[in-house]
């Protein structure tokens, strides 16, 4: 049922739908303020042992999500959806660092392809795994339907988000 609102005396009628739009945007902006706090991340990093920031992690993650095939700093460009000499610059600090390895493109010899070392996938499993260790601590209260629950409608959700970015791409 609609839910009348007066607005500077006029009645406005909104749904039920229109009002958990507006408290999931709210809940929303709190989770990502919350999870994207520069502390949180070192504290993140503190717990997995790992000096990196959150470009390197988001990088090397992508290289993971692709398994063993190695990708092209544009193709990680596109998928961080960032410009080509930004990853360029964020996969030397990485090199540095004996996370990422370069191997040169087997169909252009212009090209190199960028695959995580066995380092860079130690690091990021120690990453992962710290972050796994928050996501239990913050879940503990939750009872395993509920938490079930939320898993199911967070993967529709995040599927639904994701069609949506790559379909206004451009």
């Amino acid at each position: 049922m609609p839910k009348a609102t007066t607005l500077h005396d006029s009645t406005v009628t909104v749904s039920s739908s229109d009002i958990a739009i507006v408290q999931i945007q709210g809940y929303l902006q709190i989770m990502s303020q919350s999870l994207n706090q520069v502390r949180a991340h070192e504290h993140l990093l503190k717990a997995a042992g790992v000096r990196i920031d959150k470009a390197g992690i988001a990088l090397m993650f992508k290289l993971q999500r692709h398994g063993e095939s190695a990708l092209r700093v544009t193709d990680l460009a596109d998928l961080l959806g960032v410009d080509t000499p930004t990853v360029t610059r964020k996969v030397q600090q990485l090199e540095k660092l004996d996370f990422v390895v370069r191997e040169a493109d087997a169909e252009d010899g212009r090209a190199t392809r960028i695959q995580l070392t066995q380092a860079g996938r130690d690091a990021l499993e120690r990453v992962l795994a710290a972050h796994r260790e928050f996501l239990a601590r913050v879940f503990t209260t939750w009872d395993n339907e509920d938490l079930t629950n939320f898993a199911s409608l967070l993967e529709r959700f995040s599927e639904t988000v994701r069609i949506e970015m790559e379909n206004n791409r451009d």
